[in-house]
């Protein structure tokens, strides 16, 4: 595992460092092996959820349907390509095939001749989930790929909350007390509207 893996024991300025840079090594892996832009995004992900940001949720459910609209087409075409080049029989073939048209909402005729069928999945099925696909990725883009111009200054955000909450707010802190600190002075800002 990462020294740095988690909200709770990374430091604020470190996040939004790789954050800007994409520099995973940052996060100093323990492991020769280890996957350190899968350990980012996760710290990433427990971020979004925790900062109490509407767009936050909303940027989440996007990008889950990209992923998952991804994975369903590489599914579909992992089944198909298996059929097709590897000696399976009947009964497994069909159990496959009922499988595939559940878990992935797809129409599969097995009474047609099976290389017409692989042809129309590969190209009508996943080119309609591929249409589905680029749509979500033009609405994610469209609603934030705008606002990812913008630096994010770390040291002008620690100034800024300080003033909130008229108090020295140190850059040595962990993101999961930032995320605490950023979301107390929404709720101040929020009071001192009402």
């Amino acid at each position: 595992m990462a020294k740095y893996n988690s909200i709770e024991n990374i430091p604020a300025k470190l996040f939004f460092e790789v954050l800007n840079t994409r520099d995973y090594t940052l996060l100093v892996a323990e492991q020769e092996n280890e996957d350190l832009e899968e350990v980012f995004t996760a710290i990433y992900d427990d971020f979004f959820v925790k900062i109490k940001n509407p767009q936050a949720k909303m940027y989440l459910e996007m990008t889950w349907r990209v992923n998952f609209l991804s994975y369903k087409i590489e599914t579909i075409r992992q089944v198909m390509h298996f059929l097709w080049y590897e000696n399976v029989i009947e009964e497994h073939r069909l159990k496959l095939l009922d499988a595939l048209e559940k878990g992935c909402g797809i129409y599969i005729d097995k009474s047609a001749k099976f290389a017409d069928e692989v042809l129309r999945v590969l190209q009508v099925e996943c080119g309609i989930i591929e249409n589905d696909l680029t749509m979500a990725t033009l609405e994610l883009q469209n609603t934030f790929g705008k606002q990812g111009t913008e630096k994010f200054d770390f040291y002008k955000t620690i100034v800024g909350l300080s003033n909130i909450h008229n108090r020295n707010i140190e850059d040595n802190i962990v993101l999961a007390m930032y995320v605490a600190i950023e979301n107390s002075a929404k709720d101040i800002i929020k009071s001192q509207k009402k």
